[in-house]
């Protein structure tokens, strides 16, 4: 049977996720009312900046927030990461927008956004290593795929949030006062989730006491597995930011009558997806799992450029037929990868390097994917580029899963 830690560590990812990612879903109004503009490309353009910018403090997240699980335990820094996590989701839904505070409300939604991106960094990361810690070794893959069906959940919230409130609410009210409503939400459920997780199991393994400068000047011994946990996650995360987040803004934005389907379609096929990513670790249980991530991400690899330019067509059905081409093979590896990257580290620098260095991947590629996008087609007018871009990081993804299992870690449960 699953831990009960292992599903209270699941289920505090999806409530970080969902308040991680309804400011993306919701990115067009939070735009207007923090950066007004003449140019609405500037609105979402600033609005996604800020986005990215949650995304830039990730590996400082990671790096100040993954010592906590090697050194204090894993306990301590989920407990904190949920906690800044509902205050920041809490403190966005009440901030005045720049009609009333001038530019300090910019000012603090990006401080807010700062912090939510530091929770972020050890959150996934720090769950994963739980689950991984807390599995019998016959179920690893299906109990470590929970932190990412966890973080898509959270995902499916964000964008059902989104699709309802432009559904109930005419176009003014959501601008107004509407986007606020699921930061409201994600803050009581974080809340929840933080009396969920004060009950969670320890993993740390027992280790002589450490100064935190002595644990991090190990950490650089890790360096070169590091490197090779950003190759193999370089394609999955660039892929998952352009067919989720970055479509849903790019199709609405060009026909905003549509954005309730746009967001319908998106959380049915990542509602979908979760499914797909508890199959993905469970076939880790049953087969070789370097082999598994290796095809499916030459099968994501190979379905991304017509995915992706399906969901540039516009058309509802086009959009709905381009995500599932990308999203099958993007979310049975995402139910793989978490019982085999952490044995690229050992225990006892296990969640500040995976927490450091998925942080940093996820930050310099995936989060700022958005706004590199709408930049290439605002100013070069490639519709094709975020297709292209995430086929250039197709190469390393590639070439890490050719020598990955040689590198592992042999004792990956201490």
């Amino acid at each position: 049977m699953i831990p009960r830690s292992a599903v209270a560590g699941a289920i505090g990812n999806t409530v970080e996720w969902f308040d991680f990612a309804i400011y993306g879903y919701f990115a067009r109004e939070i735009g207007e009312a923090f950066f007004p503009a003449d140019v609405p490309s500037l609105q979402l353009l600033s609005a996604f900046a800020v986005f990215a910018v949650g995304y830039l403090m990730r590996p400082i997240g990671g790096l100040v927030l993954g010592p906590i699980g090697d050194v204090v335990g894993r306990r301590a820094l989920l407990l904190v990461s949920v906690a800044v996590m509902a205050a920041c989701s809490l403190g966005i839904a009440l901030l005045p927008p720049t009609s009333q505070w001038g530019h300090a409300s910019a000012v603090l939604l990006v401080l807010l956004r700062l912090l939510q991106g530091l929770s972020v960094g050890g959150e996934f990361t720090g769950s994963v290593v739980a689950l991984v810690e807390t599995a019998p070794v016959q179920r690893r893959g299906l109990t470590a795929s929970l932190a990412s069906a966890g973080a898509v959940l959270g995902f499916v919230g964000g964008s059902l949030a989104a699709a309802l409130i432009h559904l109930w609410l005419a176009p003014p009210a959501v601008q107004h006062w509407g986007w606020r409503i699921p930061f409201v939400l994600g803050a009581a459920l974080g809340i929840w989730a933080l009396s969920l997780r004060s009950h969670l199991e320890e993993t740390r393994p027992d280790a002589p006491a450490m100064s935190l400068g002595a644990h991090l000047a190990e950490l650089r011994s890790q360096l070169p597995a590091m490197f090779r946990l950003m190759a193999a996650v370089a394609l999955s995360s660039v892929s998952f930011y352009a067919a989720t987040v970055f479509a849903v803004q790019e199709v609405s934005a060009r026909l905003p009558a549509l954005a309730a389907r746009f967001n319908a379609i998106t959380t049915l096929n990542q509602a979908i997806g979760v499914g797909l990513i508890l199959l993905g670790g469970h076939l880790a249980d049953r087969t070789a799992p370097v082999a598994l991530a290796r095809r499916l991400n030459l099968v994501l690899a190979v379905s991304v450029l017509p995915g992706m330019l399906l969901i540039a067509a516009g058309t509802p059905l086009a959009f709905g037929v381009g995500q599932v081409i990308v999203l099958v093979p993007l979310m049975l590896y995402l139910g793989v990868y978490p019982s085999l990257l952490p044995g690229l580290f050992p225990a006892a620098q296990r969640c500040s390097a995976f927490s450091l260095s998925y942080s940093l991947v996820v930050a310099l590629l995936g989060g700022t994917l958005p706004l590199i996008a709408t930049w290439l087609e605002a100013s070069l007018g490639l519709t094709q580029g975020p297709a292209l871009y995430c086929l250039i990081w197709a190469v390393p993804t590639l070439l890490a899963y050719r020598q990955l299992e040689r590198h592992l870690v042999p004792d990956r449960q201490a």
